[in-house]
């Protein structure tokens, strides 16, 4: 019996995952668990095997993505992330088809619209359905869910590490000397556990310093009614004992945030620090204003999420893996030492 890509990994003692970056030579992989795959697979016999197919018929990957309004601030984010998926896909014989949805699309219409390009592949960002992803799984078409935690446990996702970006962004303001710090909040439809995530990372932070957070201090901000955010901002600002810091749930509302404050007549750093992950914004542009973010790599998040999808074509392994993308600080001037 000639020996799987699983029976490297199990005698390697890596995952089909990482087992699979060796053989691609893409990956975080340290030199020796590059070797120590490479000889197993030599003492096993192991042939890589590749993507074969008809020359005269395209294998399509469709990549579903919002076009809901709420999610419009979030297309300049994913271009690197399709950008990447693709380039790594072609690799593979691999073409890929983007296909816009709305989150309350029937899951029968998305099913057309993936049976129109004769989908061999999906790869969902944000976007997570229960029952269209077990449809698809069901049907013989893998699924790799980008960005959305609620599905984790049932499917093969990549993530973004939000609560260790919450926990090291919390941290940099605690070792700029702050204490009194706002954490402003904001209900991303359909990804709840990214709010909880952020939030959870950001109490551990408080808790470990041993910095007491407040109710009051935990700030929503509403789209739909500004001036309740602005009062309540008012109100902690009209205080004796006010805050020096605000914590965003991402740069998006941070930058919301900055407008109410500037229109308090309150200076982003002078007088209230903000730091916020996600790095959503295109910070190019003159009219972007500069948010001290916890940045995630992008490009790294479309390759991985790419290569978790070969593997799945190549190898079908049966338990569903998780990765993880963490994020990095960069600073953009909007935070101070107090």
């Amino acid at each position: 019996m000639k020996a799987k890509l699983k029976d490297v990994a199990k005698m390697a003692g890596v995952s089909m995952t990482t087992a699979s970056m060796v053989f691609s030579g893409s990956g975080r992989i340290s030199e020796e668990t590059r070797v120590k795959v490479l000889n197993t697979a030599d003492f096993l016999g192991y042939v890589k095997k590749t993507m074969t197919q008809d020359s005269t018929k395209t294998v399509n990957v469709g990549i579903l993505y919002s076009i809901d309004p709420e999610w419009a601030f979030i297309l300049f984010f994913l271009q690197p992330v399709i950008a990447e998926i693709e380039q790594e896909l072609k690799k593979s014989d691999l073409n890929t088809v983007l296909i816009p949805i709305n989150h309350d699309s029937p899951n029968k219409e998305i099913i057309e619209k993936l049976k129109s390009i004769n989908c061999r592949a999906v790869i969902s960002l944000h976007y997570g359905n229960k029952e269209l992803l077990a449809y698809l799984e069901s049907n013989k078409i893998p699924s790799i869910v980008v960005m959305n935690k609620n599905y984790q446990s049932n499917f093969f996702s990549v993530l973004v590490d939000n609560y260790q970006g919450a926990y090291e962004g919390t941290m940099f303001l605690l070792d700029l000397g702050h204490r009194n710090i706002l954490y402003m909040d904001f209900l991303r439809e359909n990804l709840p556990l990214l709010s909880s995530d952020r939030f959870t990372g950001f109490i551990k932070a408080m808790n470990e310093m041993k910095i007491d957070f407040p109710d009051k201090n935990k700030v929503f901000y509403d789209p739909s009614n500004h001036d309740k955010c602005r009062n309540d901002l008012e109100k902690l600002f009209d205080s004796r004992n006010r805050p020096t810091a605000i914590f965003c749930l991402d740069d998006d509302v941070a930058g919301r945030a900055m407008s109410t404050l500037n229109s308090m007549g309150l200076n982003v750093p002078g007088d209230i620090s903000i730091i916020a992950p996600g790095d959503v914004l295109d910070y190019s542009m003159p009219y972007v204003p500069s948010i001290t973010t916890m940045r995630i790599d992008t490009t790294y998040l479309g390759r991985i999420t790419a290569q978790m999808l070969v593997n799945r074509l190549t190898h079908n392994p049966a338990e569903a893996h998780v990765l993880k993308v963490k994020q990095q600080l960069v600073r953009r001037g909007s935070c101070r030492k107090i």
